[in-house]
């Protein structure tokens, strides 16, 4: 409990397109906090998010969680990158302490940017049902992104970390490891026994088990302290305020933690370390995703 409440003091200071080195959590982990937020909705929300997915068969937020992450990207121009791929990430380099908008974000075209924009969307009941659905996609995924420390963060042009090649417990992940997908996968593979399987796909069973058991961490008052931001201003102060809480754990722990030695393998302290902060995420998130849909849809 101790170590939770410094993790919480830290943080006050193609049509295929999943891969690690790329998108934040994994699958699982973004399952896990669609499955926390499931628990935390209101009423008048659960009706709402039920009737939209719905639209596509689908029956629980964990189905659609991971959905951002494989659809086909649009490219902004021939040979160009996806018009999507930036929307799951800021770069805010580790030499400045906050999000600044003209520096980081310019073309809005960032996570902290397209969550607001997104949830304006689904509160709009003139829109149609089908661009509320997509809306609510990809609110459940951005809302995880935005709490993945090495999502708000690069040292020297590192694109989050995946410049930095590493070895965990041994494992280089067939040369395939590196700082960014060790936050995203390896930590939650290796401490809550979460296998990923072929073509990315997952456990729900397990994700929710792992779900409740960080849930049940997740105490009233933390509840209600992690919402402050959202209660007291829109979403959009609320989403630099998250980013802002990812930042500072990306420059103070994921790589102020890592081994000075270059190819050092990372294992057991670094591990210890950063878990318990990646289960304060997930929670958080989980539960500020359900805060962001109850006050969406609270009309």
């Amino acid at each position: 409990m101790k170590f939770r409440f410094f993790c919480a003091s830290l943080i006050g200071a193609g049509t295929l397109a999943f891969s690690s080195s790329v998108f934040a959590w994994g699958p699982y982990g973004h399952a896990i906090v669609a499955d926390i937020a499931q628990e935390h909705l209101t009423p008048q929300a659960e009706k709402t998010v039920t009737a939209l997915l719905a639209l596509e068969d689908h029956q629980t937020l964990d189905q659609v969680a991971s959905w951002p992450d494989t659809i086909g990207h649009i490219p902004e121009n021939k040979g160009g990158a996806p018009k999507t791929l930036k929307w799951h990430y800021v770069d805010i380099d580790v030499s400045h302490s906050v999000y600044d908008q003209a520096r980081d974000c310019p073309d809005h075209a960032c996570v902290v940017e397209k969550l607001p924009e997104e949830v304006r969307i689904l509160a709009d009941t003139h829109a149609s049902p089908q661009e509320r659905l997509v809306a609510l996609k990809w609110i459940v995924h951005l809302a995880g992104d935005i709490h993945q420390p090495l999502h708000a963060a690069e040292r020297n042009k590192d694109m989050g970390g995946n410049a930095i090649h590493l070895t965990y417990f041994g494992n280089n992940a067939n040369g395939h490891m590196n700082l960014h997908s060790l936050w995203d996968e390896g930590v939650i593979d290796h401490q809550a026994n979460l296998h990923v399987g072929p073509f990315y796909s997952i456990d729900p069973v397990r994700a929710k088990q792992e779900a409740d058991r960080l849930g049940a961490q997740i105490t009233p008052d933390e509840t209600k302290y992690w919402v402050q931001d959202l209660d007291s201003g829109d979403i959009h102060d609320a989403s630099v305020s998250w980013a802002n809480e990812s930042h500072s754990l990306a420059r103070t722990v994921a790589y102020a933690a890592l081994p000075a030695s270059k190819g050092a393998d990372v294992g057991k302290a670094y591990t210890e370390l950063t878990w318990p902060i990646m289960e304060l995420r997930l929670e958080q998130a989980g539960v500020r995703l359900a805060a962001i849909l109850n006050k969406a849809l609270s009309h």
